[in-house]
């Protein structure tokens, strides 16, 4: 009874796993926002996550004395409401937190946008109601009456995230405008514009652009107005009742540049500086990390270089690697072998080299698939049909049965169970020559299952370099946006694939 209560809560949470878009239970590191937009944004956040764990508080309250009243809904006598009062409010103290994950785009989230956030809200208020009836031993609750508050909830939510932040920005920022002239570029007028222009809400409005000298234009096409030239920012600043400069320094001189200051202070003016990292770096960077004077770019967000991730990423490793070394492996490892010893005598195991974590070499564990000497041709991947698979060998591959004894290596530490798939050496070289950020993704260990085989990419690449690039976009994918979530994503996926494999896989 209870292994079948435990496969069908697992079963329930791999489908919800499995169509859980982008939205993360635990929010990727966020990019580092200046005073121009960080305090209103957080203070928006923080408004908008206070009214939904008000709300959420009172329903449950409301719930519990509608239910006593009324009889709608029978109690269990003994039932200790006041501890899953408390667990709600521990659920909505962790979404208030999780927004922070969405904070950048809150004020503009579409009605899906806000239903995949709504469902990451409800699945947390969920999991948290589960573990106190579980952590108190509780058999008396009634699980009528919590399916109908998480669903009560769900709807509450809902419309909170979708209506709420619009409105309470309108509320908080219609008085406080920021009207803005930007000294920059054209082109970098225009996109700084584009930007601000989609964070509205917040109360940026941009007036027009003043370019630097001998880059004037009458109106930026699709852009800003052009308002004049540096030598007529006081006017400027008066007329169009100018109270926020944002200028890109690299366009102007020192003497410009003090000009702008001085007239900005002048007419009482907040003053920005900007920087367009992609007219400087060639293309859009990951993540921007400000530490007193410096600032720094990078291509690669890298969530698991923060150890507290790592811990998390290592812990589900372990729960995940003990049981299937210690259970599964033994007797898979038999099967195996007596398939061998029918089809294919020789060793059950086999090993190869491969590059890890920051391309330190390990040796890799799997069960031999090929005829004893045929695994040995290096740089040779399988092919569908390959007459060095034998029959049972085949069977391994398709199902990724072959790939379970690599659990050792995860216990060593070599290995995690979720990441980039380690190719060969041979492969790796041929592959950095093909795709220049292919040895990005040895910035974390490589995993038994990685974010493209369990969307399906799997197979051989020789020939087809889009395929290749599909599968390098989506491990760097992993890399800049690792979660607990995506690895259980990638996880139930992959159970999935064993049951039921891909075309690709061979």
């Amino acid at each position: 009874m209870v292994l079948r209560v435990v496969l069908t809560v697992f079963a329930g949470l791999s489908r919800f796993l499995l169509f859980t878009d982008s939205f993360k239970v635990w929010p990727l590191p966020r990019q580092h926002n200046n005073a121009m937009l960080k305090h209103r944004q957080d203070g928006l956040v923080f408004l908008h996550g206070l009214f939904l764990d008000v709300a959420i508080v009172a329903l449950f309250l409301v719930q519990v004395g509608t239910v006593r009243m009324t009889g709608w809904i029978q109690f269990n006598v003994g039932v200790n409401w006041s501890i899953y009062l408390m667990g709600v409010i521990f659920a909505m103290i962790w979404n208030h937190h999780a927004l922070k994950g969405v904070a950048a785009r809150l004020g503009t989230l579409t009605f899906m946008e806000a239903c995949h956030l709504t469902r990451q809200q409800m699945f947390r208020l969920l999991a948290v109601l589960c573990a106190v009836g579980f952590a108190t031993r509780d058999v008396a609750v009634s699980r009528e009456f919590v399916a109908w508050f998480v669903m009560l909830s769900g709807g509450v939510l809902l419309i909170g995230n979708w209506l709420m932040p619009t409105r309470l920005a309108s509320f908080l920022f219609r008085s406080v405008k920021f009207r803005t002239v930007v000294l920059a570029s054209e082109s970098d007028a225009r996109r700084l514009q584009e930007w601000l222009s989609s964070r509205a809400y917040l109360g940026q409005l941009v007036v027009g652009c003043i370019t630097p000298p001998g880059k004037t234009a009458g109106n930026t096409s699709g852009g800003a107005a052009a308002l004049g030239s540096v030598d007529q920012l006081r006017q400027i600043l008066v007329d169009q009742q100018i109270n926020q400069v944002v200028i890109n320094r690299r366009e102007f001189t020192e003497e410009e540049t003090r000009l702008v200051l001085e007239e900005a202070e002048h007419a009482g003016c907040r003053v920005r500086y900007f920087l367009d990292l992609r007219s400087t770096f060639g293309e859009e960077m990951s993540a921007v990390e400000c530490n007193h004077q410096f600032a720094f770019a990078a291509h690669a967000a890298e969530p698991l270089d923060n150890p507290i991730n790592c811990l998390v990423k290592r812990t589900l490793d372990l729960a995940v690697a003990i049981p299937m070394v210690c259970l599964v492996l033994p007797p898979l490892t038999l099967l195996v072998a007596i398939a061998h010893r029918l089809q294919s005598r020789g060793p059950v195991f086999h090993r190869q080299e491969r590059s890890g974590l920051n391309r330190q070499k390990f040796h890799i564990f799997k069960y031999r698939t090929m005829h004893v000497g045929c695994e040995n041709q290096r740089g040779t991947q399988a092919t569908r049909n390959d007459h060095r698979v034998f029959a049972f060998g085949r069977f391994l591959r398709k199902t990724s049965l072959d790939e379970f004894p690599q659990f050792i290596n995860v216990l060593l530490g070599e290995m995690s169970v979720s990441g980039p798939r380690p190719h060969l050496l041979e492969h790796d070289e041929k592959f950095a020559e093909m795709v220049g950020s292919y040895y990005m993704r040895h910035f974390v260990k490589p995993g038994i299952t990685g974010l493209a085989q369990s969307e399906g990419y799997r197979g051989e690449v020789a020939g087809r370099p889009e395929l290749l690039q599909k599968r390098i976009d989506h491990d760097l994918r992993y890399v800049n946006m690792w979660s607990l979530q995506l690895d259980l994503r990638i996880i139930a996926a992959t159970a999935r694939q064993v049951v039921k494999p891909p075309r690709a896989a061979y």
